[in-house]
Formats: structure tokens, sequence, C-alpha cells
């Protein structure tokens, strides 16, 4: 009978597997990688976040000052002044965060959108509102920091009515929709130029002044942000 001996030799048993310090070494090492690639995951993640929130400021900048520039070049007002659609009144108020100054005109500019009418003028409104004042939908819709709080600047296009229902205006029986934008901002103050005093005031009414400012001055200020 011939018997078969197989000797395992202590150095191969060894190299079958891996000792307990190998195993830690390599659970350190692995900590290490994942950390690294955390700590420039959160970096990239920071400066996409600070990047959105610097685009979306500079976007509203953008339109409320091409807003603001296009419709103002537009007023008017009929000749004399005295019709009550065409007024241009500005006026001066306080907000929690500085001034909350409001401004409403008529401007020759057409409105806006696809369905607007060829001819019909529009009214144009700039005033501040606490975001409970401007409804849950608006306030929802805009960014919202609970350490640097501001208002709300709402600007409403909505077409001029007049009374005669001219081409100028609209019918008093249109149902044409307006148009609103909201703005998150923290104060928004206007002064007018008088030249006939040559001086700038706070409020102005085309009613009674019997004409329109000899220039505008326009100071919005917004959130304060990191």
């Amino acid at each position: 009978m011939v018997k078969h001996f197989i000797q395992i030799s202590p150095v191969a048993a060894r190299r079958d597997g891996f000792t307990l310090l190998e195993l830690l070494i390599a659970i350190l090492i692995l900590a290490v990688i994942v950390g690294i690639v955390y700590g420039g995951f959160s970096t990239v993640t920071g400066t996409m976040d600070t990047a959105r929130g610097a685009a979306e400021r500079l976007r509203f900048r953008q339109v409320v000052w091409r807003n603001v520039s296009n419709n103002l070049h537009g007023v008017y007002v009929d000749a004399a002044c005295l019709q009550p659609e065409y007024q241009f009144l500005g006026e001066n108020a306080d907000g929690p965060f500085g001034a909350a100054d409001s401004l409403r005109f008529a401007t020759s500019l057409p409105m806006m959108g696809a369905r607007a009418l060829p001819g019909v003028s529009k009214v144009v409104t700039y005033s501040l509102l606490d975001r409970n004042e401007a409804g849950a939908e608006v306030a929802e819709s805009l960014p919202v920091d609970e350490e640097r709080p501001g208002a709300i600047l709402l600007i409403r296009e909505e077409p001029l009515q007049l009374e005669s229902g001219d081409f100028m205006g609209r019918a008093p029986d249109s149902t044409e929709e307006a148009y609103e934008q909201a703005v998150p901002v923290a104060s928004m103050d206007i002064l007018y130029f008088d030249g006939s005093r040559n001086e700038w005031i706070e409020e102005w009414d085309s009613l009674s002044e019997r004409r329109l400012p000899g220039g505008i001055w326009v100071k919005i200020n917004f959130p304060r942000s990191e």
C-alpha cells in the first residue's frame, strides 16, 4: 500500500488570508480615501450653491434694472396732466428695512406677451410688500433667508383703462389679465427732480404739479448675502 503525504508549510498557510493588522491598515487607507473624496465633493457642492445664489441675485438685479429703465423711458401723460388714468404718482413711505416708496405711471409701451392687443398701453406700478401681503404663491416662489430677510418688490403691469375706451386704452369691460413680477429686495428709495425749485423731492403727483418731474432717481437695496 502506497501512502501519500501532503505537507503544508507555515509560510503557505499565512499567505492564504490577511492578518488582522493588514485588515486594519486597509480599512484606515479606505477611510482616508473616503474622507478626501467627501471633502472634495462638499467643496464642489458648496461652490456650486454659492455660484447659483450669485447668479440668482444677478438675475434679479437685471430684471429690475431692465424693467424700470424701459418703462420709465416710455412714461406718458396727457398734455394738461388732468386725466387720472395717466396720473404719475410717486409716494414716500418707510418699511422695516428702509425706504419703501411706491410709483405708479402710464407708459406708451405695449403689454407683454403674445395675447397683448396692439395699441393698448399699460399702467405700471412698483410697490414694496411684506411677504404676508404678497400672498403665499408669490412668497413661496422666491428664496428666503431668515437671517437676512427682506421685502418683496411687486412689479405690476396692466392694460391702461380709459373711461372713453379710446385707442390708447382698453374698453371698460375688457378682461385682460395683469402681468406681475416679484423680486426680493430690502428697500426702494425714489426721488424726483423739481426743475422749478432746482431740487430733489420725495413725492410727486402729476395731477397737482401739472407736469412730469425733470428726472427720477431710483435706489434699490437688495437683501444682504453671505
